[in-house]
């Protein structure tokens, strides 16, 4: 899609304007990881520092908490900033009847729920597949 790619080094600019707007103590890459690491977060300071100066990609959510953390920022302009839903909410619990689930079931809806969150993953049409598979349609018969 044009209108993505052409958003794009905008985004990492406005992430990284954010980032650095926020960081008004000056902080080095490598003491934010430093800190972050403290927190528990596992944040390395290469990470750290492609972030600060746009040279990075799309965030995941445990960069972004790590990041927030140190620079005590709220996770909601984070996530507006990196074009992501900037709405907090609980970590997803599911529901109780979840426990019967095996191993391998909890497995597959975990990666359902990362497809879902994962751009262009879940909606892009893999080879050989029809127009009408992307769209949810029915297949039209194999002549």
């Amino acid at each position: 899609m044009p209108g993505r790619a052409a958003a794009w080094p905008t985004l990492v600019k406005s992430l990284s304007e954010l980032l650095q707007a926020a960081n008004t103590e000056g902080l080095s890459a490598r003491s934010i990881a430093r800190q972050a690491q403290a927190l528990g977060y596992s944040l390395n300071h290469d990470t750290a520092a492609r972030y600060l100066r746009g040279d990075h990609g799309r965030p995941d959510e445990d960069t972004l908490l790590a990041l927030a953390s140190v620079l005590k920022l709220p996770l909601a302009p984070l996530r507006k900033a990196a074009q992501l839903p900037s709405e907090v909410t609980e970590p997803y619990r599911p529901p109780p009847e979840a426990s019967r689930l095996s191993r391998r079931q909890r497995r597959a809806v975990d990666e359902v729920i990362r497809a879902m969150l994962e751009p262009g993953r879940a909606t892009s049409a893999g080879p050989g597949r029809s127009r009408a598979a992307r769209r949810g349609d029915a297949e039209p018969p194999n002549r």
